[in-house]
């Protein structure tokens, strides 16, 4: 199976629902996506297929999202451990 790879550039996300908007777009989400870190963690290790993902300038996200930005990488990076193989998160 092919793999999908997205690129997501942080220095454009500086809301909550600018971040959950990018991911929705870009990964195609499901209508079901809570918009919500537990969400996106299911969304992110039930991926329909292999997937790479470049999140450019995280700290750009770091720095405008603060808290929910350090909560939200570390949900990718989890999910990304749960399946590596299915998963790459390249943080840039």
């Amino acid at each position: 199976m092919r793999t999908l790879h997205v690129t997501i550039d942080c220095s454009e996300i500086t809301t909550h629902e600018e971040f959950h908007e990018a991911f929705a777009s870009k990964l195609r989400l499901p209508g079901w996506y809570g918009e919500n870190l537990d969400a996106l963690y299911d969304c992110l290790t039930s991926l329909p297929q292999p997937t790479e993902i470049d999140l450019l300038h995280i700290q750009c996200l770091l720095d405008n999202l603060h808290s929910y930005g350090r909560a939200a990488l570390s949900a990718i990076l989890r999910a990304e451990r749960e399946d590596p193989d299915r998963l790459k998160i390249n943080a840039m």
